[in-house]
């Protein structure tokens, strides 16, 4: 395993993929937002699918990279 190319694939693909869940976020919220959902949803549930998906997203990306590294 290379770890200089696990380094700089995981540090090009770590940021694009937290924007795109901040933005999938977003849009989910406002979606919410305007189909009425209170402040009880954005407390308890927004919160913990927020949370959620960005963590299994950043373990995805570190798992498919360092496989990807590996197989080299």
């Amino acid at each position: 395993m290379r770890y200089n190319d696990f380094f700089i694939r995981t540090g090009f693909f770590l940021p694009v993929v937290i924007f795109a869940v901040f933005v999938f976020m977003m849009v989910f919220g406002i979606v919410s937002s305007v189909c009425g959902a209170g402040e009880a949803f954005y407390c308890s549930v927004y919160c913990k699918i927020g949370i959620s998906l960005l963590i299994t997203a950043l373990a995805a990306v570190v798992l498919c990279q360092a496989r990807a590294c590996w197989k080299r």
